[in-house]
């Protein structure tokens, strides 16, 4: 610690510290509120000065930093100048359009210094211009110490807040659009939380857990809320979770006890052994490969690193070298080359912030040693309420920092950002010029589980990696839904043939940044990629191997559901001709006159990103109508009758493959009818029948519609 910072945080203490209020070096929150230790007097007028404060107060242990940390930029990266933002970035997310959302409280001030909660303010980021486009939260609610994780469609959904100067919970969710910048808010959760989590899981529902109540909630796809009623357990605030590759849930920390939550129904907890003896309260995690996580620091500020194995039934864990600093209040980043970077934090303990211990050199682990190298340092201390984000183009975002008691007291506010630029983007020459990048030229916008997908690039032969890494969303040092993907791919004459991931337990529906790695380990700027679960479809009518007369009517019926969207239509197919198709459920078609032949039906079901799933084939046989047999049993032929006899023409008619829907009876060799009977057995009483001979037939009608007139029969009635 410096004399000079020394001094600053003295007079900072001495100026405006409430009796007692001192950082603790406990945790920061053993209960439900950090009211005790966050209250402190602040007077409005401060605060245009408490960012300046912080840069003075620590500008001479940033230098020092930078000085013990000096060597090319292709080996320790570089940071960009410390830009002013209108908002403190303790929410930060990435947007479909590459641009970055960011929200805090509803002034500079800890929240417990303001009696009306009844907004955010917020903000647009643009890492290629810099402009900032407010967005401020106007739907009544303060989502300061909400959690925060996107949909499957890019908008980024929020649970909880902050309610009043008391630190209670809100109900209320909400959810940001990024094509419109506009707020909405969602279901009521059932009880208020403050510091939730939410996880993105396999279906594309969304998991929250804690924040106060122990039971967990889960957004549906249809946007309502159900409780996971069997799953009430207390966790930390803020919770680690994760979806493993089993499909469950998978609970890290900050906590030592590792478990897993099964979602469906009505929830349930597994508990395993512990991952460490360590408590890691705001130390940090990082999903950088399929099934495995890299968790550090936290607790007493510690340096050691641990890395968890998913992918079996019971998770292991083992150790990696820890980090050159102790860490506490500092982020997990994973970068776009699969590797960890750590940025900020504190080294002495301190529960929240501590101007003195700050940690300015950010450090990367790199999975294939296990090992730490020590990076550039940042120049402002970014500890509590600080953030880091990757961005596509494969720099890293560190923003904010400040914004409670402890913060006012100290002077500690960081309402500025900087931008880390890491040792992958330069060229290896010494010359401190960037790399190359190669390219992607075209990529498509949403694939499937387990297919395969062309990736466009001129530098096709030189790419060793290609990986989807999920858009990140970040708060009081967990990233909520941040996970590395590699893919296996082969590569053409300028295109990469890739296989998406096989299912939704390796990489949950929703939107990811697909980056290409060269030879030289330089990343492309990504391409945005959704990975989504194709619709599942069935045909439920005609049964399989169905048989029919012709010309048949067959009734299709469909059932088709998206896990993680909505049906847009099915349609209907016999072979490859399309029949017909249905916007609503319940999906149906009928299919009228089908002549005789044998036929292959099929549904297929689009989702509402155009994702499809066709069913299996159902064979139905649509057999030539055989013609109905009749003839007359009475009168027999040569019969005489009296004049004016009433006489009963009986018929006998049957139909091998169907059958009879009436029979007709006629005089004058069929000319003209007489009657008709609908049921057997068939007959017709003819009175008073006309003197003379006649020629009598019947002629019976299928219900195919196949007609057979009987031979005659020749009567006589006198005269």
């Amino acid at each position: 610690m410096s004399a000079r910072c020394a001094a600053l945080v003295t007079s900072a203490l001495l100026a405006g510290a409430a009796p007692g209020i001192l950082p603790s070096a406990g945790l920061a929150h053993g209960g439900r509120s950090h009211q005790s230790e966050d209250s402190a007097p602040h007077r409005a007028a401060d605060e245009p000065a408490l960012s300046s404060f912080t840069s003075r107060a620590t500008a001479r242990d940033a230098a020092t930093a930078l000085a013990a940390v000096a060597a090319p930029a292709q080996d320790v990266g570089s940071w960009g100048p410390v830009t002013a933002w209108p908002v403190v970035g303790v929410h930060v997310a990435l947007l479909p359009n590459g641009k970055v959302l960011a929200h805090d409280s509803v002034g500079d001030k800890a929240a417990e210094s303001y009696a009306v909660h009844d907004h955010t303010r917020a903000t647009v980021w643009d890492p290629v211009t810099g402009t900032q486009t407010p967005v401020d939260v106007h739907t009544g609610f303060n989502v300061f110490c909400s959690g925060l994780a996107h949909l499957t469609n890019g908008s980024l959904f929020l649970a909880g807040g902050n309610k009043d100067y008391a630190l209670n919970g809100i109900v209320q969710t909400h959810t940001f659009n990024p094509a419109t910048n506009t707020w909405s808010l969602g279901p009521n959760m059932a009880v208020g939380r403050w510091y939730p989590s939410v996880t993105p899981l396999r279906n594309g529902e969304m998991l929250i857990t804690e924040g106060g109540p122990d039971t967990p909630e889960i957004r549906t796809n249809t946007g309502t809320l159900r409780a996971l009623s069997a799953a009430a357990l207390n966790l930390p605030l803020y919770p680690w979770l994760d979806v493993a590759p089993d499909g469950r849930t998978f609970y890290s920390g900050p906590d030592q006890t590792m478990r897993s939550l099964d979602t469906a129904g009505s929830g349930a907890w597994q508990a395993y052994g512990q991952r460490d003896t360590l408590n890691r309260s705001y130390g940090s995690r990082a999903l950088y490969d399929v099934g495995k996580i890299l968790v550090s620091g936290g607790a007493a500020s510690a340096a050691d690193a641990r890395v968890i194995d998913i992918n079996g039934a019971t998770p292991t864990t083992s150790a990696t070298a820890p980090m050159a600093y102790r860490r506490r209040q500092h982020n997990l980043t994973v970068l776009a080359d699969g590797t960890v970077l750590a940025t900020g934090g504190n080294s002495s303990g301190a529960s929240l912030v501590d101007l003195a211990n700050g940690v300015y050199p950010a450090e990367q682990w790199n999975p294939a040693t296990g090992q730490w190298k020590t990076l550039a340092p940042m120049q402002v201390t970014r500890q509590y309420h600080s953030t880091a984000l990757l961005l596509p183009d494969g720099r890293v975002l560190s923003a904010g920092g400040g914004i409670c008691g402890t913060c006012d007291t100290v002077g500690y506010l960081a309402k500025n950002a900087e931008v880390f630029t890491p040792p992958y983007l330069y060229k290896k020459d010494g010359s401190g010029a960037l790399a190359t990048r190669p390219s992607i030229a075209s990529a498509p916008t949403a694939v499937g589980y387990g297919a395969g997908f062309d990736v466009s690039t001129p530098e096709a032969a030189a790419i060793r990696k290609l990986a989807l890494v999920r858009l990140g969303a970040v708060t009081h040092s967990v990233n909520m839904e941040q996970r590395y993907v590699p893919l296996t791919f082969t590569a053409g004459t300028g295109t990469l043939r890739a296989t998406s991931p096989v299912n939704a337990n390796v990489a949950p529906p929703g939107m990811y940044m697909l980056f290409a790695i060269d030879a030289n380990g330089v990343p492309s700027q990504a391409r945005m990629v959704t990975l989504r679960q194709a619709p599942t479809v069935g045909l439920t009518s005609p049964a399989a191997g169905a048989s029919y007369t012709a010309p048949a009517t067959v009734s299709l019926v469909a059932t088709a559901k998206d896990a993680d969207g909505t049906v847009r239509k099915v349609e209907f197919f016999r072979g490859t001709t399309k029949l017909a198709e249905d916007l609503t459920a319940p999906y149906t078609y009928t299919w009228s006159a089908v002549p005789a032949g044998s036929y292959s039906l099929t549904a297929r079901a689009t989702d509402d990103l155009g994702a499809t799933t066709t069913s299996a084939a159902r064979g139905i046989t649509v057999r030539a109508n055989t013609p109905p047999a009749t003839s007359i049993t009475s009168p027999l032929n040569g019969a005489v009758f009296p004049r004016k006899a009433d006489i009963t023409i009986a018929a006998r008619a049957t139909d091998a493959d169907g059958t009879v829907r009436k029979v007709e009876f006629f005089r004058a060799n069929g000319a003209t009818k007489l009657g008709e009977d609908l049921t057997a057995p068939y007959s017709y009483r003819w009175y008073s029948a006309l003197s003379g001979t006649h020629q009598l037939r019947v002629r019976a009608t299928d219900n195919g519609g196949a007609v057979t007139t009987s031979a005659a029969v020749g009567i006589t009635v006198r005269y």
